[in-house]
């Protein structure tokens, strides 16, 4: 048997050209962009101020800047495998308020519970004896891990996450992701030169931290109204 020679599209034509099925929500992609945005604005001010909060305790040396580079770099690939895992199951933004919000008072509370953990790395060391080299190296890593791997790796979830659920077809998921990559990294752009430049001259840390944190807050709720506004009938 022949195959119809037709000018309409096949079945599986317009499955490619549609989105994933079962999909609740569609998202506008200026959306999706804001929202990652003001995540990767969030992660840099976080790698940043972070650093010189780290040289506290660890001095300004060039291992605290490597320990905390190599940590939010972590942070940012498992965030954006998990959260790209996570939009095709839960495909939906209000979920997200699960994750964000305790995120958000973390971070607001690092100036209270970051110095007694800070501390007891620096203070298991004899301190009668030098630090081993090794330790001078993985020590600032270990601190930074404890206090900024998790915000950022949460933090990293926004970009998969919202370009799941802006790609409405799958014939405009290149144009979609590359707008919510590319505002994530402009994002990312203006958090270095606004900690560096501002942030840190205006401000205290700690003000600084607490700040991030309401930034993170303010996210949860922006999902929670999109959750709302913008589910399908």
């Amino acid at each position: 048997m022949q195959p119809h020679a037709g000018g309409g599209a096949s079945p599986a034509g317009a499955a490619d050209q549609q989105g994933p099925p079962g999909d609740a929500y569609a998202l506008p992609a200026w959306l999706g962009a804001g929202v990652a945005a003001v995540g990767g604005f969030v992660i840099l001010v976080l790698e940043i101020v972070g650093a010189r909060y780290l040289a506290r305790d660890f001095g300004s040396s060039f291992y605290v800047w490597v320990s905390q580079i190599g940590v939010v770099m972590v942070a940012l690939a498992l965030g954006y495998y998990v959260g790209g895992a996570l939009a095709d199951r839960w495909r939906r933004p209000g979920r997200l308020i699960w994750l964000l919000v305790p995120t958000g008072a973390f971070v607001y509370v690092i100036p209270r519970l970051a110095p007694p953990v800070l501390e007891a790395l620096v203070n298991r060391h004899p301190p009668d004896e030098p630090i081993p080299p090794v330790w001078q190296k993985l020590d600032p890593a270990l601190g930074s891990a404890v206090i900024f791997l998790l915000p950022c790796f949460m933090l990293a979830m926004l970009s998969p996450y919202f370009i799941r659920l802006s790609s409405r077809q799958i014939a405009h998921v290149g144009r979609i992701s590359g707008l919510i990559i590319a505002a994530s990294t402009a994002g990312s752009i203006a958090g270095v030169f606004v900690a560096g430049y501002l942030l840190v001259d205006m401000m205290s840390l700690s003000a600084i931290f607490r700040g991030c944190g309401l930034a993170i807050l303010f996210l949860a709720a922006v999902c929670w109204i999109v959750d709302r506004r913008y589910r399908r009938a």
